[in-house]
């Protein structure tokens, strides 16, 4: 499995400011018109979506999924695997 904080995100999703539900239900949203093989970077500052929500979707899909932690930012980068 290639190491997904190195590569570059095919799409960024900036959900900052927003709470749960928006940052899952945006992120699925984004997920499906995205094409196999493409990662996408959730930008988020709430930290339910990062322990809880966002894991559950990607867990759900079976998509791998990294968490980097930048200050009081998170990056949730998900890559679609099928």
């Amino acid at each position: 499995m290639e190491d997904l904080t190195l590569r570059q995100p095919d799409e960024v999703l900036d959900v900052r400011g927003e709470e749960c539900p928006v940052p899952e239900m945006s992120a699925s949203k984004k997920l499906k018109k995205m094409k196999v093989g493409q990662m996408l970077e959730v930008l988020t500052d709430h930290e339910p979506a990062v322990h809880v929500t966002l894991p559950s979707l990607c867990k759900s899909l079976g998509y791998p999924f990294v968490v980097i932690k930048d200050n009081g930012l998170y990056r949730v980068r998900i890559l679609k695997v099928k």
